[in-house]
């Protein structure tokens, strides 16, 4: 496990980027035909919720297995959106029970707040009333239930890839993960921030996209507009995938390989 520089956060977003630039249309793909997935596992009243978020460290797997496929210059395909299926399964569906009961906790804690409207909106889909906005006590369960994530975060990030690649148990993944992440907070902070940065830039185009529809379309532009936004989607959550597996190629590579990475970003002197 390395300890890498703070600039190496922003980093991560650029090779996230690079990584896309290589095959922007199979990632879009895979990237739409995963979010289907998961839409479609959410239509089932309650038990399609479960099964999505058991799933999620599986899938989080598949997408670092794509990302390391185009690093060492191979081809995307569609079947690689279930490689993780096929890498130490056990321990990656041991992390999505995991994942579910840290989220179910998050949110029974939030309804503290209030009173289960967060979990209900979650889990049933159940529209919270007009008082909870009103009253902030909606707000305010986020808010506690985005700060309770934060280290279950940490501790699932690395994870995936740490029971498919090295074969670790569940628990040592996430154990080696929180501490791989806190190791790492400025480097992470960085990363926030690109990805703040990042985010702008595609509201950005989002913005100047929708008023092209608008112009063209008019009245009509509100039907359309989901087609101006279904492409910055593609391409912002891609990037985002394929920056997972920037930070995990820089946090658990050899020393020995980071260094001569490191060496030749710099260039000749």
């Amino acid at each position: 496990m390395n300890t890498v520089p703070a600039a190496r956060g922003w980093n991560w977003v650029l090779t996230g980027f690079a990584l896309f630039r290589k095959s922007p249309a199979m990632w879009a793909f895979l990237t739409l035909s995963y979010i289907m997935l998961m839409q479609i596992l959410g239509m089932v009243p309650v038990v399609g919720w479960f099964a999505a978020t058991v799933l999620i460290p599986t899938f989080s797997a598949s997408f670092m297995i794509a990302s390391r496929e185009l690093d060492h210059g191979r081809k995307l395909g569609f079947k690689l959106l279930f490689s993780g299926f096929k890498s130490n399964l056990p321990a990656l569906l041991r992390q999505g029970g995991l994942y579910l009961a840290s989220g179910l906790a998050i949110l029974g804690l939030s309804a503290l707040i209030d009173g289960g409207l967060l979990l209900q909106l979650m889990v049933f889909g159940e529209k919270p009333p007009a008082a909870a906005f009103e009253d902030g006590s909606l707000a305010g369960a986020a808010m506690l239930a985005g700060a309770l994530y934060m280290p279950v975060l940490a501790a699932f990030w690395f994870a995936p890839a740490l029971s498919a690649w090295r074969e670790l148990p569940a628990l040592q993944a996430l154990f080696y993960s929180f501490f791989a992440t806190l190791s790492n907070w400025r480097a992470f902070f960085a990363y926030g921030l690109a990805l703040v940065l990042l985010s702008v830039i595609c509201s950005f185009a989002l913005f100047v996209l929708a008023l092209l529809v608008r112009g063209l379309l008019g009245s009509k532009s509100q039907n359309a507009f989901i087609l101006v936004m279904l492409p910055v989607m593609l391409s912002y959550v891609p990037i985002l995938f394929a920056s997972f597996y920037a930070s995990y190629r820089d946090v658990f590579a050899p020393p020995v390989e980071l260094e001569a990475e490191h060496a030749s970003a710099a260039g000749p002197r």
